[in-house]
């Protein structure tokens, strides 16, 4: 190679680094939150009441341009689950044009979709930013950053099933000695997922075996967000709930007779992460958010609003309640990987088959 082009293809360099969707350019919090000064508003899509829903927003929007100084607007629309808004994000994503969303939250099986089809940023959050731990970015490879963790469990009323012949375990859901108590009266959530999750604590053979027994006693389907049903005494018990920490902490201090347990060693966890979609229009903006909700601020108003946080923030009220009881979670890189290899479609037909019956 000549000497004028070997210079030519050194000046080219940096610009093809930087257009390559595998390049992360170097960012300071400072240089996000000069060019963010400049984007003014960012557009969230979620379930509605998402981090305390419009009033909750309000106030993470007033603390978050505290924090970093501006005056920015977050334009919150209430939108679809998490499915179809993650779909939604891989579609604009193909067509090209700005994203709906400035960012996305979402669970592991989402990011996992959204990984495969390249429709998240990767940002280096640790080191942006300071409050931010490598563990709480590298589950979904730097796509986004835990905001809060949901250890699934059992529910009962405390009324109807005394303490000595309360399930501690989801083995004991099925033990004969114990499921006489709740026998053809036990709520069963009719998705297949939780077991799918399961699965990779127990292996397939004992889910199953599981899931027929459950099934045989199964005294009515209760969809999450029903617990009402079981605290008003309509059924004794509820085999899982998708937030069952968060659901006893909010019905208990009202003086409701509801007690989470949670059913397995390590407990089955859903994971939800925060990221910005590829083609976010104002992405500096939405950076500095997802930071900021990560934040001791941003939890405490999650936590506020939602009762929810990530076990990984040390201070928050999740953190706290898993090293004073001694829980471990069950490991998320594990679950996400599971996803990522396109797992658990074939147990999920075989248990939805099952559920039925």
């Amino acid at each position: 190679m000549n000497r004028p082009r070997s210079v030519a293809w050194i000046l080219w360099l940096p610009v093809i680094l930087i257009a390559s969707p595998r390049f992360i350019q170097a960012e300071t919090m400072e240089q996000l939150i000069s060019a963010a000064k400049s984007e003014k508003e960012l557009f969230f899509v979620a379930g509605p009441t998402t981090f305390g829903g419009k009033k909750g927003l309000a106030e993470s929007e007033a603390a978050f341009n505290q924090r970093f100084g501006f005056t920015a607007k977050i334009r919150f629309s209430a939108g679809p689950e998490m499915n179809a808004m993650a779909a939604r994000v891989i579609a604009e994503h193909k067509a090209g044009g700005k994203a709906s969303t400035d960012i996305y939250l979402g669970s592991l099986g989402q990011y996992a979709n959204l990984l495969r089809e390249d429709a998240l940023q990767e940002v280096s959050w640790s080191e942006i930013f300071p409050w931010i731990g490598r563990p709480m970015e590298e589950i979904v490879s730097r796509r986004g950053v835990l905001v809060y963790s949901s250890p699934r469990g059992i529910v009962y009323n405390a009324n109807l099933i005394p303490a000595e012949k309360a399930p501690r375990t989801y083995e004991d859901l099925i033990y004969p000695r114990l499921s006489q108590t709740w026998a053809g009266k036990i709520a069963v959530p009719p998705y297949p997922n939780w077991l799918v999750e399961l699965s990779l604590i127990w292996g397939e053979e004992k889910l199953k075996d599981f899931t027929r027994k459950l099934v045989a006693l199964n005294g009515g389907w209760l969809r999450y967000g029903e617990e009402e049903r079981v605290i008003s005494g309509e059924f004794p018990i509820m085999a899982n709930i998708g937030d069952a920490l968060a659901t006893m902490w909010k019905w208990q201090p009202k003086g409701a007779p509801l007690t989470a347990v949670l059913g397995s060693t390590p407990a089955d966890t859903s994971y939800f992460h925060l990221g910005v979609p590829n083609n976010s229009g104002h992405p500096n903006l939405a950076k500095l958010f997802v930071a900021f909700m990560i934040s001791k601020e941003g939890q405490a108003i999650i936590e506020k609003h939602e009762l929810r946080s990530s076990h990984l923030v040390e201070s928050s009220r999740m953190a706290k309640y898993l090293r004073d009881n001694k829980i471990k979670l069950q490991d998320p890189k594990d679950l996400f990987n599971f996803y990522l290899k396109g797992g658990g479609a074939k147990l999920n037909e075989e248990l939805v088959k099952m559920l039925k019956q």
